[in-house]
């Protein structure tokens, strides 16, 4: 049998899984709004549609609709019964005396939810967030035994992650955390972000200004008091670091009109102050607003800015990911210790999208392996609500290598290139009839070997071209399916794909693809964990200059390895670049506009082709490259 997911806060979406593969609908992308969440005006009619559609999709009858409890509350669709059990269930909310396994999910009445008329007799099932996200990061791993951890800013009731066991088919919540008590790493991030760049969900942007700043010594002790506060670290030391006290006295925050000095009893700023708040002012407190001044233990005060320009701004960002690295280490090398027999890590939520601090994790000696989900954020929250009631059956078989790849292209495949299911040659004659009556040169390949070659030449004469192959990316990354690639050869070229044709600032990152037997000549560390583009190495200093273009500022790069059973055509082409240029190494980044999600309609392609300095769209499955 078939189970639907779906998810009605911002990233919101719906996903199915069976035994034949995921398939993932990601509102943003449907509807062409970043972040949409269930609110957005578009979604009650778009939600209607897309469960027609993956009911349509399943191998078998649809039995299970599962729907995560974090939603927006202006939403139009959400089932009654859900709104019910959120706001005056005082069970599902507890944590004192009642045991996780309670709380995470629960079957509620689908009778009078007009969304489920048409699935007839089925179980529709309220999921706790963190609970979905822990869902997805164990069951699209392919591991049989894991720890399980999620962390990001919020989900309902002021709780920030949660730790779970994994074994076999079945996930044991064993431990919660919250705002209140910490650790606040999503939250003051999305705040710092908010300030710098104008919204929380800039945070990606916020991890890039990183590496352009200093660490302040002085200000690092004050935002790991901010992220976790004294009375947590003493009453948790398993699990967390202990601060210096002689380096928080006489520190202080200021918001607005007001300083807040440290507390030494609740080893907090705003801690004491918010005792007797409700949750909801937690999260404000800690996720809205960034301090306006900080004074450090030296008696120095340091205002703080609003612009990526401003030298504070960066030397912030780059002390609260210090800050963030040090403290989650700590922290999951603590849990691990507390479950020694887990040597697999499965991780989730937006702080698993933080790469260098995955990295960190990579790299902790802890673990044999640290497995990340493409869609890790709330993006895939619906997949992870749906895997997590499914029966054992409803979830696909991973086995080796294949379950990364079975989740990073679960979305649809490019639409606008006519109807499915017609013949190829058809499809192929119609595209390129109505892409030359457009007024643009399209390319017809006699084979694959020439589409290689043709396109390799276009990127050896420092041309950029819009990569579109298969199932669409689930989660924010482009992973060579809907990909922006240029040579990493010449000089200029992040320039080029980066700010000239996609308009992002000049401290946003760019990515490398590189074929995975050449990878270590050019890049250190986990390189076994670079599949999907959530961990950061570091280029070779002898490659420094040769990959000046695919670096980051700070030495790192975002790699993505691809190998020829997963990824023949890229692999392919990274080696014929290789032969013109002497580096098998192709800069990536999203297929998109400034502003715009990663499209995937052949439409959005010819818009970005024509109104930007892109050179070329390839559809490398019709063998069509189009200038």
């Amino acid at each position: 049998m078939a189970t639907i997911g779906m998810h009605f806060g911002h990233d919101a979406g719906a996903a199915l899984t069976d035994e034949d593969g995921y398939h993932v609908i990601e509102a943003e992308r449907r509807l062409g709004l970043r972040h949409v969440c269930g609110g957005n005006g578009d979604f009650p009619r778009a939600a209607a549609g897309w469960l027609a559609e993956l009911r349509q999709r399943a191998a078998s009858p649809v039995t299970r609709i599962a729907v995560a409890d974090w939603y927006t509350p202006v939403c139009r669709v959400l089932p009654p019964a859900l709104v019910e059990l959120v706001n005056e269930d005082a069970r599902w909310t507890a944590t004192g005396g009642t045991p996780l396994t309670d709380v995470v999910t629960r079957v509620i009445k689908p009778l009078d939810w007009p969304l489920a008329k048409e699935f007839g007799d089925i179980t529709l099932t309220a999921v706790r967030h963190h609970y979905a996200h822990a869902g997805l990061a164990y069951y699209t791993s392919g591991a049989r035994k894991a720890l399980v951890l999620a962390l990001d800013g919020t989900g309902n009731y002021a709780e920030c992650g949660m730790v779970c066991l994994g074994d076999g088919d079945q996930l044991i919540p064993v431990m919660s955390f919250t705002n209140r008590t910490g650790p606040r790493f999503g939250l003051v991030y999305e705040a710092l972000a908010r300030r710098i760049h104008g919204s929380q969900f800039d945070t990606g942007k916020l991890l890039g200004l990183t590496a352009t700043g200093q660490t302040d010594p002085a200000i690092l002790p004050v935002l790991r008091a901010m992220l976790v506060p004294q009375s947590t670290r003493r009453a948790s030391p398993d699990l967390y670091e202990q601060l210096d006290e002689d380096q928080l006295s006489g520190t202080a925050l200021h918001y607005a009109d007001t300083w807040w000095e440290y507390d030494p009893h609740s080893g907090g700023y705003l801690d004491a102050g918010l005792a007797d708040s409700s949750d909801d002012d937690v999260v404000h407190s800690f996720g809205s607003v960034f301090p306006d001044e900080i004074r450090t233990a030296d008696g120095r005060t340091t205002p703080v800015g609003t612009s990526p320009d401003d030298r504070v701004c960066r030397d912030l960002a780059a002390t609260l990911q210090t800050a963030v690295e040090w403290d989650l280490t700590r922290l999951v090398t603590g849990i691990s210790q507390l479950f020694p027999s887990y040597t697999t890590l499965c991780y989730a939520g937006g702080c698993a999208l933080n790469i260098t601090a995955n990295s960190r994790l990579a790299e902790c000696g802890q673990f044999t392996r640290v497995s990340v989900p493409t869609c890790c954020d709330d993006s895939g929250i619906a997949l992870g609500a749906a895997l997590v009631v499914a029966a054992p059956a409803d979830r696909p078989a991973l086995l080796g290598r294949t379950a990364a790849a079975s989740l990073a292209y679960a979305g649809p495949p490019l639409s606008g290139l006519g109807e499915p299911g017609r013949d190829q040659a058809a499809v192929v004659a119609d595209l390129a009839r109505r892409l030359s009556d457009l007024g643009l040169t399209v390319q017809r390949p006699d084979d694959e070997q020439e589409l290689l070659y043709s396109v390799a030449d276009l990127l050896a004469d420092q041309r950029c071209v819009a990569w579109l192959e298969g199932g669409l990316e689930t989660g924010p990354r482009a992973l060579g399916h809907r990909s922006l690639l240029v040579s990493a050869h010449w000089s200029g070229a992040r320039r080029y794909v980066s700010q000239t044709i996609k308009s992002r600032e000049w401290f946003r990152p760019v990515a490398p693809i590189c074929p995975e037997e050449v990878a270590d000549r050019y890049f250190t560390g986990p390189l076994d964990h670079t599949e999907t583009m959530l961990f950061a190495v570091r280029v070779r200093p002898d490659r420094a200059r040769e990959l000046a273009e695919a670096r980051h500022i700070d030495g790192t790069a975002r790699l993505q390895t691809v190998r020829p059973d997963t990824h023949p055509l890229l692999h392919g082409l990274c080696h014929a670049v290789a032969a013109r240029t002497g580096l098998p190494v192709l800069i990536n980044t999203s297929a998109n506009g400034g502003g715009r999600p990663i499209l995937n309609d052949l439409d959005e392609a010819v818009q970005l082709l024509t109104e930007t300095e892109l050179d070329a769209v390839v559809l490398p499955e019709h063998r069509l490259i189009v200038e």
